[in-house]
């Protein structure tokens, strides 16, 4: 999808040079920034938080199984923790999607 952006003419002399010299163009060097730009800033989704909190458990489990040959008792994790950690990232998720909505309906009323 083609898009326009304005960039200072120092940002832009710089993505030039250095597209020349990797002998790539100015909108490859600039896609490339912004993915790498993403990947550095992502958000775990909610099957990374479910997967992390499964191999947490599984870790808490074989715990246990040593403690309880130990002698002591047996702790299971609270899946309260779960819950809550994809509770909040789908409100998470929601606020920004409401914030979005709002500035695009902000900015096309001022369009008009």
């Amino acid at each position: 999808m083609p898009i326009s952006i304005r960039l200072p003419p120092d940002i832009e002399t710089r993505v030039a040079g250095f597209g020349s010299r990797t002998g790539l163009t100015k909108s490859a060097v600039i896609v490339r920034s912004i993915e790498e730009f993403l990947a550095r800033h992502a958000q775990p989704s909610s099957q990374q938080i479910y997967q992390e909190a499964m191999r947490t458990a599984v870790i808490q489990r074989g715990a246990a199984k040593v403690e309880e040959a130990m002698g002591v008792p047996e702790q299971r994790p609270p899946k309260g923790d779960l819950r809550k950690a994809i509770r909040d990232k789908h409100a998470m998720r929601s606020e920004r999607a409401t914030l979005a909505l709002a500035a695009r309906q902000d900015s096309g009323t001022r369009s008009r």
